[in-house]
C-alpha cells in the first residue's frame, strides 16, 4: 500500500525478483512511478475492505504499508 518513492521502489524490486505484486494507492497519478511493472495497480484506500478484496488480499502472503516522511 502506497506508491510513493519507497512503495514504488519496493514494488519494482519485488516484481523484478519474480513476485506477484499489487500496489494500492488512492492517487492514480502515483502509479506513473512504476513504469514497466507487471503487477496489478488498484486505486483506493488501503484500509478499505473492498479495495483490499480487489487487490487480492485473501491470497496474499505478505502486506506492506509504506510511507515516506
Amino acid at each position: 500500500m502506497g506508491c510513493g518513492r519507497v512503495g514504488s521502489a519496493l514494488a519494482l524490486r519485488l516484481d523484478a525478483l519474480g513476485h506477484q505484486v499489487t500496489v494500492v494507492d488512492q492517487n492514480p497519478d502515483a502509479f506513473r512511478r512504476l513504469g514497466a511493472f507487471d503487477g496489478l495497480r488498484v486505486t483506493g484506500i488501503g484500509f478499505d475492505r473492498d479495495t483490499l478484496a480487489e487487490a487480492g488480499i485473501e491470497q496474499a502472503d505478505a502486506f506492506a504499508a509504506v510511507r515516506q516522511r
